[in-house]
């Protein structure tokens, strides 16, 4: 894709610190990071959401993940890891992408399920049914 950063970024059309690269995927630094060691896991190919790949390639980004997390806890001395996919993400990089963000005591940052504050106004149950039924 001609105006995704991160395509172009796969192109070597513009720099980064890249900490992983295989065949399928690359995993690099994030430019604008929340926490120090933040890092962004994408597939090569361009897609915008989880339902554009195969489960073969989510799973080797997740593989991915996993590696890279170990190195980041090991090296950076986190107290813990937030990961979080941007799947169909309309302000951001218009590709599908994983974030790793190393986490420490008093960071200021909150559980995952903090950044988002739309509680629901149906039971779980009822929730689950339409789910389910889909």
């Amino acid at each position: 894709m001609d105006n995704c950063i991160f395509c172009k970024l796969i192109a070597n059309q513009i720099p980064s610190y890249t900490l992983h690269e295989d065949d399928s995927t690359r995993a690099f630094l994030d430019i604008m990071p929340s926490a120090p060691g933040h890092t962004i896991v994408i597939l090569k190919r361009h897609g915008l959401s989880i339902h554009d790949y195969e489960e073969y390639e989510l799973g080797s980004v997740m593989n991915i993940v996993q590696k890279l997390a170990k190195k980041i806890e090991k090296s950076l001395k986190c107290d813990w890891i937030s990961i979080g996919i941007n799947h169909l993400e309309p302000t951001g990089v218009p590709h599908l992408h994983v974030h790793i963000i190393p986490r420490w005591k008093n960071d200021s940052g909150g559980a995952i399920q903090s950044i988002v504050k739309n509680k629901p106004k149906e039971q779980l149950e009822v929730i689950a049914d339409k789910i389910k039924k889909s």
